[in-house]
């Protein structure tokens, strides 16, 4: 669990669940980038497997790349928009 302590001297927590019962905003993208990560060896290991050992399709292996770069290029959109957000409210607090 990740604690940070805000200008005001309350402490921030993440990692933990809502108040909701569901889980909080760190834990699901951690948990997401999880799957993006699942994805990139996964097409990795099938580009692999049909270079190397002739294994599989290139059917098969286009699908798997082409899942991984939709799941990364979703993974950044969102990384950019998450940074965006932060840099507004930080600059609405000035």
């Amino acid at each position: 669990m990740i604690t940070v302590v805000g200008e005001s001297g309350s402490d921030i927590q993440t990692g933990t669940k809502s108040q909701t019962g569901g889980e909080s905003f760190a834990a699901a993208m951690t948990s997401w980038m999880k799957d993006v990560n699942s994805d990139q060896v996964k097409a990795a290991k099938t580009m692999t497997d049909l270079a190397v050992e002739g294994k599989g399709s290139i059917h098969e292996a286009m699908v798997s790349i082409n899942n991984a770069q939709g799941s990364f290029r979703l993974l950044m959109e969102m990384r950019n928009r998450v940074v965006e957000t932060v840099n507004r409210l930080l600059e609405s607090g000035r």
